[in-house]
Order: structure tokens, then sequence, then C-alpha cells
């Protein structure tokens, strides 16, 4: 016998990955949630904000209860590999963003281009950190 759901998004990802970690997340803690449109942004991440984005959903009566923990998750500083919080090295606040940086580099450039032109997601991009306190962007690895 089936039947149907009332899920509600929850949240919005432009990483497949991201939102299965999320889901994840909620399933560890007595929450059924589900990952809507993985699938078409998988094949074509160009086609992630015509779509809406992978959609991260939860049944209308657990909204309330996954939006709390997504919330925790969000503000949870980001480890290094010692397990220390990473810090601005500017301000050293742990309130930090991670981020994609753009390239900067000719090849890199290059490349940009060439991925927007056959509509495939760029491979050279550079992670980086932000601030949220004072806005300092740096590199999100030490050696970078």
């Amino acid at each position: 016998m089936a039947y149907e759901l009332d899920l509600v998004p929850v949240r919005f990802y432009d990483d497949p990955m991201e939102a299965h970690l999320a889901r994840c997340l909620l399933e560890n803690e007595g929450i059924r949630a589900f990952v809507h449109d993985e699938n078409i942004v998988g094949l074509n991440r160009m086609l992630s904000y015509a779509i809406g984005q992978v959609k991260l959903k939860v049944q209308g009566s657990d909204r309330t209860k996954a939006l709390q923990i997504l919330e925790e998750l969000e503000h949870r500083p980001y480890l290094d590999e010692q397990q220390h919080a990473k810090a601005c090295p500017n301000c050293k606040s742990t309130d930090l963003t991670m981020d994609i940086r753009q390239p900067r580099s000719p090849g890199a450039i290059l490349h940009f281009i060439l991925a927007a032109a056959f509509s495939v997601l760029p491979l050279s991009m550079d992670r980086s950190a932000r601030c949220n306190r004072c806005g300092h962007i740096f590199p999100a690895e030490p050696g970078d």
C-alpha cells in the first residue's frame, strides 16, 4: 500500500553530496529525510539554479526539529587535522564559512571559460574560508 508523505523543503544545496550529508545527520537524529533533484544536478550542475537546487525535504511535522539540528550543524567550528577549531588569521574568530574562490591564474581562467562554453562544472576552483566577523578571505588549507 502506497502512502503519501507531507514533505516540505528545509534546505537547498548546490552539491548533492552536501545534501546527503545533511540527510544522514537528520536520519541519525531519528528524522526521515529525502534528497530531491540530485540526479539532474549531478548530471549538469549548471542547471542547479534553474530547477531550484538540490532540495532536502522532511515531513511537515519534523520541520522545526530538522531546522534546529541543521542550524546547530552550521554553527559548529571547522576543525583541522589535529581536531582544533580553525580560526581567522586576522581576528582569530572561529565563525567561518567555507567558499569556493574564483580562479586567478591565466590557465585556470581559460579552463573556466571552456567549462562555461561546454556547460560543465569547472574543476580548477580553489576552496577558501571567509570570516563572518571581519570578512577576511583566506585559503581553506594552511598550505594553499
